[in-house]
């Protein structure tokens, strides 16, 4: 992704201390990305899909609350309508894992991984990159880094939900 910001990552914290840190940060990112998994995808989708015999609208609804839930901009700024569809695009992935799956679990495993990488492995420098590894040389209010970066997180996004499918699979 270092095409799409003005040069490669930095340093955030030194290795040792993300080290130390890190007993802390895998759990408490843990708790974030379950907690809003088991709001989302565990009690509204499945409310939606004891109720309404449509899959669109049980996977749509919880996807879009879960866009407004990230849409901010004062963080974003004028990036924020970007960043909140990449966040219902990512609602209506684990959507779907937790429907084919029938379990929270791929969700789980999928919003953990994705908050592992942009928490506490390379994150944009500003307010969320206190457990980071390495720092991009933009923060969340660059605009534009944030609109050429986005293109690319949308295909990681795809890789990891495909992958995700197909272990579900087997």
């Amino acid at each position: 992704m270092i095409w799409a910001t003005d040069g490669g990552p930095g340093p955030g914290l030194t290795p040792l201390r993300w080290l130390a840190l890190l007993p802390l940060t895998l759990p408490a990112i843990l708790i974030q990305t379950t907690s809003e998994e088991l709001l989302f995808r565990g009690y509204l989708q499945s409310q939606l899909a004891a109720r309404l015999p449509q899959p669109w609208v049980w996977l749509t609804v919880p996807s879009l609350l879960f866009a407004l839930g990230h849409y901010a901009p004062g963080t974003y700024g004028s990036a924020a309508t970007s960043v909140a569809i990449w966040a219902f695009l990512f609602g209506l992935a684990a959507a779907d894992l937790t429907a084919r799956s029938g379990t929270l679990g791929p969700a789980i495993g999928l919003h953990f991984v994705n908050n592992i990488i942009a928490l506490a492995l390379i994150s944009p420098q500003g307010d969320m990159s206190g457990l980071a590894l390495m720092l991009w040389p933009f923060g969340p209010s660059d605009t534009e880094a944030l609109l050429r970066m986005l293109p690319m997180d949308l295909v990681t996004l795809l890789i990891s939900w495909l992958a995700a499918r197909l272990a579900l699979r087997r």
